[in-house]
């Protein structure tokens, strides 16, 4: 009954449809990009994101905003709904006694934005065990105006055929405001609040772990010359788990940022950047522990649609436990994103970073991180995208790695600038140095999204 009812509706909405599309409503050819979000550690969510498969810097839960990726009206109240079926062959991933489900998934979210905007200001996703919670730098546009403000609020239902007791209900809400000053100076405060949970088979844990996070950030810019920029930046993240196995993961992160830009072509900077994080666990199981991030790189940007970052250096971690020496290592990230045509458009990221273990034998996690998204637009009203992914994560202290292996591809199809289409499949594999631990994955989905 509870699926007749949802189908039902699905199919007097696509009877209302009529063809018609709004050229700037795709993904590739919006004047805001979304964020490089992070993900929750495990890209290992049984449901990919609503639109596009998810990968090793997208939202465990797919938790990214659906107004970024539709697009919308001019308006200050943008609404959107989406609704859809997702088959998984392995509910619990595991590598023997596969199980199968059908999942229902009911996402409704409503964001305001003042100015009136088109696009979201701004789309983020904390990462849970990445110091700071965020696992790359983010882009920011000081915008055209001096105010901006923006709210939005979205809910993540899915509801199991097979396995009942597995229903979950995720949300997350997010804010910014900023505003730019005469003369140079700007500020800007954002913050994003999470209830998710890990997937099967994260670190320790057969399984899904609840989880809530929040991330607040200040920002302070000042343009000293028409080249010369400098950033001064905090941040404080905080994370809980309603289970007892998991509270040793439990943690409050301080970062404190100084940056500096130096444009010396028009549109190529130079970047130098120093990160202090400070991790304070509420438990004595793993380490409190201070890092020390020394970054230099350079920025290209000649649009939100096009530009790239590259960033290199050194970072020390030195941990409050006796026993434990600092630990130091390279530490690195790339993104690119480009356009190359109206219909073409390409987004690489990658990343080699300290990230906070999620297994209490370990000190923490080297990870690299590395995905590549191509969209491509077939029909004026039909957009296609694959993605491919790879992650390791190598846990210090101890003798494990993990390797990912992802692959995907989507389908998107506008019937109106209201009403959209969107269908996909994607494959993910993890290959363990400890055999029980290895599994695989295959994942179909069919969403239908409305959007005002």
């Amino acid at each position: 009954m509870k699926r007749a009812m949802v189908w039902g509706g699905l199919l007097l909405a696509l009877s209302m449809g009529q063809r018609s599309w709004a050229e700037d409503a795709v993904v590739a050819e919006s004047p805001t990009m979304v964020e490089p979000a992070a993900a929750v550690e495990q890209p290992a969510s049984i449901v990919p994101s609503t639109l596009f498969s998810s990968g090793p810097f997208d939202s465990v839960g797919g938790l990214g905003s659906l107004g970024e990726v539709i697009g919308s009206k001019r308006g200050y109240i943008h609404p959107y709904l989406s609704i859809g079926e997702t088959f998984t062959d392995n509910v619990f991933n595991v590598d023997t006694g596969k199980r199968s489900d059908f999942i229902t998934r009911i996402i409704p979210g409503v964001w305001v934005a003042l100015p009136a905007s088109r696009f979201q200001p701004i789309s983020l996703n904390t990462l849970n065990t990445a110091p700071g919670g965020l696992e790359l730098t983010r882009f920011r546009d000081k915008g055209v105006g001096r105010f901006q403000a923006f709210a939005g609020y979205q809910a993540d239902l899915l509801l199991h055929k097979r396995f009942d007791e597995e229903d979950r209900e995720n949300h997350k809400a997010q804010a910014l405001l900023s505003y730019n000053f005469r003369g140079g100076l700007s500020v800007e405060m954002f913050n994003v609040f999470e209830i998710d949970y890990d997937p099967y088979q994260t670190g320790d844990s057969t399984e899904t772990e609840k989880f809530k996070s929040n991330l607040f950030n200040a920002l302070i810019s000042y343009e000293i010359t028409p080249k010369t920029t400098v950033e001064a930046e905090y941040s404080f993240y905080t994370l809980s788990y309603s289970s007892d196995q998991n509270a040793f993961r439990e943690r409050d992160d301080h970062r404190f940022t100084g940056r500096g830009f130096y444009r010396f072509m028009p549109r190529t900077s130079l970047i130098v950047e120093y990160n202090f994080i400070n991790v304070d666990y509420d438990q004595d199981i793993q380490s409190d522990s201070q890092e020390h991030q020394f970054l230099a790189g350079v920025q290209w940007q000649q649009t939100a649609k096009s530009r790239w970052r590259l960033l290199a250096g050194y970072g020390l971690k030195d941990f409050d436990q006796a026993g434990l020496d600092e630990e130091s290592n390279f530490l690195a990230e790339a993104q690119f994103v480009h356009r190359f045509t109206p219909k073409t458009h390409i987004q690489l990221r990658f990343s080699r970073r300290n990230n906070e273990s999620d297994i209490a034998a370990a000190d923490y996690i080297l990870s690299h991180r590395l995905q590549l998204r191509y969209y491509q637009r077939i029909l004026p009203n039909l957009l296609a995208s694959v993605n491919l992914s790879y992650r390791d994560n190598d846990y210090k202290g101890t003798s494990r790695k993990d390797d990912f292996f992802g692959a995907g591809f989507d389908l998107r199809y506008a019937f109106t600038d209201w009403l959209t289409l969107a269908g996909g499949y994607e494959f993910l594999q993890r290959d363990s140095n400890l055999p029980t631990l290895d599994y695989d994955r295959n994942t179909a989905y069919l969403n239908l999204v409305f959007s005002l």
